[in-house]
């Protein structure tokens, strides 16, 4: 038999197959962990709601994570529950030959327009989302301005008049999805007022080049 199986409890997908139940579950959680669907850390289900979920005994589970545990693919701790092992078995090369060496890891990223993301102000970050989400109405997570929010055009209108010493009104804002959709809109508005020639620096991505030229030449 064949059957696929949605963890409600992880959203944890497995693929059972066979007349032998526990084989079957031992295969689809080991199969799971070494393609990488269940990452190292990932915490399993308790062994009494993963029956519950297949509707099979709890010992089977039981002994599918014992079993696990002593290959190496899972880690155990009494009261702590049952997760995937940091560091599993490695499969065997096609080869036979050393498993490929880790790859280095980068010190210095030089790529333009990446910023450094360890600065990125978390707690902050977490604070003001908490704050916006507890007192947003429920019409402000739906569909609204294509502009963009009113109360974000607002701030954003507020910052640029403080610290860019730029006086524009909130309905001369627009909330762009990302700078490719920003260069396009800007592109479309200069064609529509008759433009027809774009200077462009030849330092750029050529991406952004083909934005350019795919409006001006539709």
């Amino acid at each position: 038999m064949s059957d696929s199986w949605a963890i409600s409890s992880l959203d944890l997908h497995l693929d059972l197959a066979g007349p032998r139940v526990r084989a079957s579950v031992e295969s689809a959680l080991r199969e799971a962990v070494r393609s990488g669907r269940l990452r190292p850390g990932t915490r399993l289900p308790a062994s009494r709601a993963l029956a519950t979920d297949l509707g099979i005994a709890r010992n089977t589970v039981a002994d599918c994570y014992a079993q696990l545990v002593a290959e190496g693919w899972l880690s155990a701790r009494q009261g702590s529950g049952t997760w995937v092992a940091e560091r599993v078995p490695s499969p065997p090369s096609a080869a036979g030959g050393p498993a490929p060496a880790a790859a280095r890891r980068i010190r210095y990223d030089l790529r333009t327009g990446v910023p450094d993301v360890t600065a990125f102000p978390r707690q902050a970050w977490l604070a003001a989302g908490r704050k916006a989400l507890s007192a947003a109405p429920a019409q402000a997570l739906s569909y609204t301005d294509p502009r963009g929010l009113p109360q974000l055009r607002e701030a954003l209108a507020g910052y640029l008049a403080r610290v860019r010493g730029v006086a524009v009104s909130p309905d001369r804002v627009v909330v762009c999805a990302g700078f490719a959709q920003g260069l396009e809109l800007l592109c479309e508005a200069l064609r529509a007022r008759g433009a027809t020639t774009l200077a462009a620096e030849a330092l750029g991505y050529p991406r952004h080049w083909r934005i350019a030229e795919k409006v001006a030449c539709p």
